[in-house]
């Protein structure tokens, strides 16, 4: 289990008892550290693989960590909880629904765009200054309060404290904010977290719980937590005196990138006192630069104020030089970038092989321009992603609305896409109704079918009754559109169906515009993406049942198959989830902070 391990990372995957901290250098071996400590703990110390909670940043981690720890333990890793801090919240937050206050265990997750949606939607009620106060001003000021676990009520009272204008309106529009979330049966992605927070503090016995469940704990990236992922990882591990569970984390301040979503390298450089009689392991030696590569890295992080020091060194020699250019323009770097690129293919090196990387999104496009006219194949990971398409997001949101009908965001998403006479004056109307009566959207599209919405017309009316029948027929359908194997749903044969019944297919196919011709082919491929997750949960459920014993369900994940496992596996996909990992052939465009941790020749 630890042969081909050097001394530093021996005593890492051996260490027993106290909280251990392992400061990992670049290229150290970190994964391979983490994955035989897994092993051993399973191996050698009789720790039950469900008695083990290994948190990483994403699920390409996850998935890649109990690969690895399955090749050295066997099958019996995949009853270990391996997932995101996200992923985690959700399955905890699910189980625990009825502890938050309007929430049910059919929950939505507003990613980035819903919560953005919503925000507009409230900015317009409350007739704030959009200019000023845009949904992505207001979404980062939110998500900063949340990472700090200030409750709207705590906003209001700081707000009125320092008499700060913009302050003031953000934690009033954080009030409304969090009342809507709630009535939608919804949570955003910094709630999956502040919400489990809140419940470990507020109900200790449901932390107790979890802590006599995971005795173990593994964090990945602890230079990246944030407050709330300290406050909820300090707070289910516990402290001496609370029988702790053994944690420990993996990180390293030289490489903290996330002080803008709130991360703080103070979790990591304050360990020793935050847990006491903590250790700390140094991981020192690279395993995949050269020592010029390193020198030069050495040389640029030893400027950073207040760093514990450490020197990466590698056996691997000198290696050649770095090339530094100095361009002219972003157009000359660009064809720079793309001879060089030639030379090394005429060398022999595959196109997968290389990468390019940048501090921000934008910055791609003069690339792509000389890319385009020199014929370079490429891909450019973290651009508009797959998910975030209208097309797909218009038939994601119908999906969501089947399992949770009172999702506000994603239903006024839906009632009048395609257009069906259900316009923004109707949809206000309805909304003031729900505001009215503290009720949900979904409830209120019932009382205005039911002529309970007084400035409803009768037109209006009519459309919002055949919107309610034609989401209720979806729902009647589904029981008959079933994989008989796994009793789920066929999510490809609903999605199909869901094209059809509402004429979203029918609307683009008239269309004359090419680009509608694109959105076909990007739904027909969502089509195809849910059909392979049903045959997925098909064929696993299939294998484990195959000697007569019951299908074994990890209760760290929703039912296999699930239209909810479908929905979730969408809402938690990140940057570095969506990096192909066979496409031959592809120059891989991205940015630094989606490249973190990958590994290019």
């Amino acid at each position: 289990m630890t042969s081909g391990l050097n001394e530093q990372q021996k005593a890492a995957v051996e260490h027993i008892g106290s909280p251990l901290l392992i400061v990992a250098g670049a290229g150290s071996g970190k994964t391979a550290v983490l994955t035989r400590r897994i092993a051993y703990l399973m191996r050698y110390r009789g720790v039950h693989p469900q008695q083990i909670l290994a948190i990483t940043f994403t699920n390409k981690a996850a998935s890649e960590m109990r690969e690895r720890v399955s090749q050295l333990v066997g099958p019996v890793a995949e009853r270990m909880w391996v997932a995101t801090f996200h992923s985690v919240c959700v399955r905890i937050l699910r189980q625990q629904a009825q502890l938050v206050e309007g929430l049910n265990t059919n929950f939505t997750i507003y990613d980035s765009d819903d919560s953005r949606r919503l925000l507009t939607m409230i900015a317009k009620d409350l007739e704030l200054d959009i200019k000023k106060f845009s949904a992505r001003t207001l979404a980062s000021a939110i998500s900063n309060l949340k990472n700090e676990l200030i409750s709207p009520a705590t906003a209001v009272a700081d707000a009125e404290a320092t008499h700060n204008p913009f302050e003031k309106v953000v934690a009033r529009v954080f009030v409304e904010y969090q009342q809507r979330l709630r009535r939608a049966n919804a949570v955003d992605f910094d709630d999956l977290i502040g919400e489990v927070v809140r419940i470990f503090t507020q109900h200790p016995q449901v932390a107790e719980y979890y802590r006599r469940r995971f005795r173990h704990v593994l964090i990945d990236e602890y230079q990246d937590t944030n407050h709330a992922q300290y406050e909820l990882i300090s707070t289910l591990v516990g402290r001496p005196g609370e029988d702790p569970s053994e944690l420990c984390v993996v990180g390293d301040s030289d490489q903290s990138i996330y002080a803008f979503r709130g991360a703080t390298i103070r979790n990591i450089e304050e360990f020793e006192r935050d847990f006491t009689n903590a250790r700390t392991i140094l991981l020192e030696q690279n395993y995949r630069s050269t020592q010029t590569i390193l020198s030069a890295a050495n040389a640029v992080i030893s400027q950073n104020e207040n760093r514990r020091p450490k020197n990466l060194w590698t056996a691997l020699g000198e290696g050649e030089q770095i090339i530094g250019y100095v361009s002219d323009n972003e157009h000359d770097e660009a064809r720079f970038i793309a001879s060089e690129i030639d030379t090394l293919a005429d060398r022999g090196m595959n196109y997968s092989d290389m990468a390019i990387m940048y501090r921000t999104n934008n910055s791609s496009r003069a690339l792509e321009e000389v890319f385009i006219r020199t014929g370079v194949p490429y891909k450019v990971v973290g651009g508009t992603k797959f998910y975030e398409r209208k097309e797909i997001r218009d038939i994601i949101a119908y999906l969501r609305v089947l399992e949770n009908p009172e999702d506000t965001v994603n239903l006024r998403r839906i009632i009048n896409t395609p257009k069906r006479g259900i316009g923004d004056r109707a949809q206000a109307f309805i909304a003031l109704h729900a505001e009215n009566n503290q009720i949900g959207y979904g409830q209120a599209l019932v009382d205005a079918a039911a002529d309970k919405v007084s400035l409803l017309g009768a037109r209006g009316r009519n459309a919002v009754v055949k919107f309610n029948e034609l989401i209720d027929t979806l729902r009647a359908e589904m029981p008959s559109m079933v994989i008989e194997v796994t009793g789920m749903p066929d999510i490809g044969q609903v999605i199909s169906r869901i094209l059809d019944i509402t004429g979203y297919k029918a609307e683009l196919e008239a269309s004359n515009d090419p680009q509608d011709g694109a959105r076909l082919d990007n739904l027909n491929e969502l089509v195809s993406v849910a059909r392979e997750f049903s045959s997925e949960a098909a064929n696993r459920m299939a294998y484990e049942t195959m000697d007569g014993s019951e299908a074994e369900v990890n209760d760290s994940e929703p039912e296999p198959g699930s239209l909810q496992a479908f929905l979730e596996r969408v809402s938690l996909v990140a940057d570095a989830d969506q990096i192909p990992d066979t496409e031959q052939g592809v120059v891989t465009l991205m940015t630094l902070h989606t490249a973190k941790g990958l590994e290019f020749p």
